[in-house]
C-alpha cells in the first residue's frame, strides 16, 4: 500500500513537515531489577511511537484549520511510514501534544492572520492497537 502523503491525520492528507522533524520509538517494560541489578522486566505491550517537532511553515489560515481541524477529536487515527519497517505505512491511534503557531502576515485592514510563519505540534501514541 502506497502513502497518499507522508503523514494522513485522520483521514487529512497533511503537507510534509519542515526539517527538523524526528520520531521516536519506545519499548514499554514493567521496570525491575533483582538484587545483583539485573533488568528482571518484561516487554509490555507494542512499540510505541512519538512523531516529534512536526513543524510546517508558510501555511495558508485554510490549511492551518484544516490541520487543526483533523485533530480536534483528540484520539485520531494516523498513518506514516514505519520507521522501524521502512516503505510500509502503518495506521495507529495517537493524540497531539500541544500546538503552537507563530503568524507571518495580518491584513492591515481585518486583522486577520493571511499567513502563518509555522504551525507545530507533537503526535503521540495512545498505544491501543
Amino acid at each position: 500500500m502506497a502513502l497518499s502523503s507522508f503523514l494522513n491525520v485522520n483521514g487529512y492528507d497533511f503537507p510534509c513537515p519542515a526539517r527538523g522533524f524526528s520520531w521516536t520509538i519506545t519499548t514499554t517494560v514493567d521496570a525491575g531489577r533483582n538484587a545483583n541489578n539485573a533488568v528482571i522486566g518484561q516487554r509490555v505491550g507494542r512499540d510505541l511511537y512519538k512523531l516529534d517537532n512536526l513543524k510546517w511553515v508558510g501555511l495558508s489560515p485554510q490549511t492551518r484549520k484544516m490541520m487543526l481541524d483533523a485533530i480536534k477529536p483528540f484520539y485520531v487515527p494516523v498513518t506514516f511510514e514505519d520507521m522501524a519497517n521502512p516503505g510500509h505505512p502503518i495506521t495507529i491511534t495517537m493524540y497531539p501534544g500541544d500546538r503552537k503557531g507563530t503568524p507571518l502576515f495580518v491584513d492591515r485592514i481585518t486583522h486577520m492572520i493571511q499567513q502563518d510563519e509555522t504551525l507545530e505540534f507533537n503526535l503521540i501514541d495512545a498505544g491501543w492497537e
